[in-house]
């Protein structure tokens, strides 16, 4: 420590052997910058699905509002799910398969990114996904899904509302178990002193649902993919130094 010589040594080594040892357990270091600020953060910033959930989700219900079989529902919102590669999308396709259902071509397809997709399956204009997206498409009888889809979102499952030529006629509901290593992370994290946020593109029910069982500080739900990028910057801002 006397001699400069000593510093020029153990810096380098200690660096090499901190990005080594995250190596080691999956932890890619690119900038050994990194590891020095990770002593100073005081927030971490998580998504939900595939971060705090095993992101495999499952269909576990479909709920009829009209009168529309199950079967028939599923079917037209898996067809136009079929194109789209959002998560919750995979799961609903599966999970028509599984029903044994045969998937129906589709025309005029059109995605929104974190919104939903739309498309015409037989004929028929299908739109499946968040509430917000059915009700820019001005769809009637929202209420009575909305209402079908709350208990559901409480228990920390998603939802996907379906409408059919402008009439709602569902609630898909997906669910996407939590992390077995979850909890014991967060008590780790919360130990630390650090304070978690979630930041999600879900329902705020499911998002309460699953903050609930996990102890988070803070969520903030239902917003767009490039709105959390805007949320961190805003952290940063106010002083958080943010993971």
């Amino acid at each position: 420590i006397a001699c400069p010589c000593g510093l020029g040594l153990a810096t380098p080594m200690s660096v090499m052997v901190g990005i080594g040892r995250g190596a080691q357990v999956g932890v890619l270091i690119r900038n050994a910058e990194a590891i020095e600020i990770m002593e100073k953060v005081t927030t971490v910033v998580v998504d939900k699905t595939g971060t705090l959930t095993e992101g495999k989700p499952r269909l576990t219900q479909v709920i009829v509002t009209s009168e529309m079989n199950e079967a028939e529902l599923l079917l037209a919102a898996a067809s136009v799910e079929q194109n789209s590669e959002h998560p919750l999308a995979a799961a609903i396709v599966q999970g028509a398969k599984e029903r044994g259902l045969k998937l129906r071509p589709v025309t005029d397809f059109s995605s929104v990114t974190g919104s939903g997709a739309i498309g015409k399956v037989d004929g028929r204009e299908v739109v499946a996904g968040k509430l917000k997206f059915l009700q820019e498409r001005s769809a009637t009888g929202l209420q009575a899904i909305e209402s079908a889809a709350a208990a559901l979102q409480s228990e920390g499952q998603s939802a996907m509302f379906v409408a059919i030529n402008g009439q709602a006629t569902g609630v898909l509901a997906v669910s996407d178990p939590i992390k077995t290593s979850t909890p014991e992370a967060i008590a780790q994290l919360h130990k630390l002193g650090l304070k978690i946020i979630m930041l999600t593109g879900d329902n705020e029910r499911t998002a309460k649902g699953v903050a609930k069982k996990l102890g988070l500080d803070q969520i903030e739900a239902g917003g767009e993919p490039q709105h959390k990028h805007e949320r961190v910057q805003q952290l940063r801002q106010q002083g958080h130094m943010v993971a």
